[in-house]
């Protein structure tokens, strides 16, 4: 039974099951059937890429080669499966952090702690390419027009 997690039908249930979740939180989201100025709704093109996604994991379920485990996933651990979650939960953090305090502030903090936990070293190479990330990718949504979540000075201090 521990190997049919890492078998591709294992897989392809698994994420059969996260899709149809994913797939029914848009559709019952209100903002999801919010038409747009073209006359797609909102939702449209997500849910396309969910409903693809669906009949593709749902093909690893039926495929002659639904019991082959992949080279890749035979030595996978729950070690592995926690340093995914934690990544995950870091990410919404930082999210958070970013709306509450803004982008410029939190970024390359979390820059930092991701490079550095991928592996990235020396020290000034991980912080040269935060702060380069950091600004240039600040450019380039101003430039486009798009503000990202502003500094401000009550979500640096009132927590």
């Amino acid at each position: 039974m521990h190997q049919w997690f890492k078998s591709n039908q294992g897989v392809g249930c698994i994420l059969t099951l996260l899709l149809i979740a994913l797939f029914s939180y848009v559709q019952c989201s209100s903002w999801a059937h919010r038409e747009l100025r073209d006359g797609f709704t909102l939702g449209f093109f997500p849910s396309i890429a969910i409903f693809l996604s669906l009949f593709f994991s749902t093909i690893l379920i039926f495929d002659s080669r639904r019991k082959k485990v992949l080279p890749d996933l035979e030595n996978l651990t729950f070690k592995h499966f926690l340093c995914s979650i934690i990544a995950v939960i870091v990410c919404w953090i930082y999210f958070l952090l970013m709306k509450k305090i803004g982008y410029l502030v939190t970024t390359p903090f979390f820059l930092l702690f991701s490079m550095y936990l991928l592996g990235m070293k020396p020290w000034r190479n991980v912080i040269v390419a935060a702060a380069t990330m950091t600004i240039i990718i600040y450019v380039v949504f101003r430039l486009m027009g798009i503000e990202l979540f502003p500094v401000t000075l009550s979500g640096l201090f009132n927590f």
